[in-house]
């Protein structure tokens, strides 16, 4: 799945913890959408239901708020779980009726950590509102966290032999398991219910259309959103879009050996690049060739200071990689494999290692596991990941991975319709970029073709969606206009190339 995609369009952001301040727990239902405007134009109901937050990051003042919903939606009776609700208010006086709102990847991030880089968008907080809803089971909406590698990998103080051994540990998805079973009903934290919960949280803050804005796994819950809720939506933004038809994680090894194979591309076309890594092509395979025969890497361990060996899976090295290919952590591959080709392993392993911990702390992984473990893995036969996996660096470890933590998991119930392409007439801007390593250009181009009224932009050399001030520019023109007509996009094919690193901490100036 998506699940590193803690951000979207502007900003490689870490996720922010939040400092809430003292907020109303209600537990009325939904009232009509549509509320008269307070003073400076924000919705009465908004003004009276939030109280003022201070959030760590921001030099400014959010409002802050929490809103009861059923877990079982379905039924209507037995636990209550409360959504927590961030509101970043407009900045300018004439302030637009239509708020943003803001769904974020994973599954299992919370948006109201990783929105926050909306709040320096200026182009769309003029006008509007940013409202970030941490979906159930993700951020501080009765999280599902597992902390699979243990309470102190974080601090990357776990053990490093657990650590570089399953993505998903089965013993420790159990314990995950039965921990939260305990106090949820784990069948229940899927997309179309929370979609449903974020629909309530709207009409209870009084708005009535909103704009759409999701990254990642958000693009799927913000299309969910769009087809059972269409009355609700003005406009909507895809970034890095994942098709509801897709089925996570198929196409991870697909995806991530074409980026690799983009990026090595432009490489060679570089005099300085090809003149530093000539054979990157072969050598990268050659390392995934030793790693299958086994080897072992001797990795730090923070725990005693020294450090201790580990023998590597091919799957942790090329999810790593992989990982490497999200964003401009991209320029530094043709090095790292080249070190490891030298006989230097240990870079590439323990960036891997990183990367997993940050999966692990960044997303709420039993929210993970509810939505992919009822939308996508069980719609997975072992012929057609056979089919989508070969000759790829990945294979099919990603959903060998995946598959074992599902037989652990409870099995959700989806609607009919959980496959189907979005048809809808609305504006909708689409976002990817050229070498996404989790959701490649076709993705949009899917999606785009159901969407008469849509606009669907690759940037050049991008990664995982577009990281630039020219892709802010255009999502705040399409915002503020609420059409893809007209938009002036002459910027994207002004994308820079890449600047490698051809030495440690030393990038290669681009021709």
């Amino acid at each position: 799945m998506p699940e590193l995609r803690t951000t979207a369009v502007f900003a490689a952001l870490a996720p922010l913890a939040l400092l809430l301040g003292p907020a109303p727990r209600p537990t009325a239902q939904p009232h009509p959408a549509g509320g008269p405007q307070a003073a400076g134009g924000e919705p009465r109901l908004a003004a009276a239901r939030l109280k003022p937050c201070r959030v760590p990051g921001l030099d400014e003042e959010a409002r802050c708020g929490t809103f009861a919903v059923w877990e079982n939606r379905a039924a209507r009776r037995g636990r209550k779980i409360d959504l927590n609700v961030v509101v970043l208010p407009a900045l300018g006086a004439d302030r637009a009726p239509d708020p943003i709102f803001y769904f974020a990847g994973g599954p299992g991030a919370g948006a109201s950590e990783n929105g926050l880089f909306l709040a320096q968008v200026k182009g769309l907080r003029e006008r509007r509102d940013i409202v970030l809803v941490d979906q159930r089971g993700t951020g501080r909406s009765h999280p599902l966290n597992c902390d699979l590698y243990g309470p102190d990998s974080h601090a990357k103080e776990g053990d490093p032999k657990l650590l570089a051994g399953e993505l998903f540990p089965p013993a420790q998805v159990r314990a995950c398991r039965d921990r939260l079973a305990r106090d949820a009903d784990l069948g229940l934290y899927t997309t179309a219910p929370g979609m449903d919960d974020v629909d309530d949280v709207r009409a209870w803050l009084g708005y009535d259309r909103i704009n759409l804005f999701g990254g990642s796994y958000g693009t799927r819950a913000a299309q969910v959103y769009l087809r059972r809720h269409p009355r609700s939506v003005r406009t909507v933004v895809l970034d890095g879009v994942a098709p509801v038809d897709e089925l996570l994680p198929l196409h991870h090894a697909y995806a991530g050996k074409r980026a690799v194979d983009l990026l090595l591309a432009e490489c060679a076309a570089q005099p300085a690049c090809h003149a530093a890594f000539p054979k990157a092509a072969e050598e990268l395979q050659a390392v995934m060739e030793r790693l299958d025969r086994g080897v072992e890497v001797r990795i730090p361990d923070s725990r005693t200071g020294g450090t201790v060996e580990v023998v590597p899976s091919r799957g942790l090295v090329a999810e790593g990689i992989r990982f490497l290919m999200y964003g401009s952590t991209a320029r530094t591959v043709p090095l790292a494999v080249h070190r490891a080709y030298e006989g230097d392993l240990s870079q590439l392993v323990a960036t891997a290692i990183d990367r997993r911990v940050d999966l692990d702390h960044a997303l709420s992984i039993g929210m993970l596991f509810s939505v992919t473990c009822a939308e996508d893995i069980p719609y997975i036969d072992d012929a057609t990941a056979a089919r989508a996996t070969a000759g790829t660096l990945l294979g099919d470890y990603r959903i060998r991975q995946q598959k074992r933590a599902c037989a652990e998991w409870p099995r959700g119930a989806v609607p009919p319709d959980v496959h189907e392409l979005v048809r809808s007439d609305l504006p909708v801007l689409l976002v990817s970029g050229e070498r996404d390593p989790v959701t490649p250009p076709e993705f949009g181009e899917r999606v785009a073709a159901r969407l008469p009224a849509s606009r669907h932009l690759v940037f050049p050399r991008g990664a995982h969606g577009a990281d630039s001030p020219c892709a802010a520019d255009i999502v705040s023109a399409f915002v503020e206009r609420g059409t893809t007509a007209g938009l002036d996009t002459s910027c994207v094919a002004q994308a820079a190339p890449t600047a490698f690193t051809l030495k440690a901490d030393h990038p290669a100036a681009a021709p």
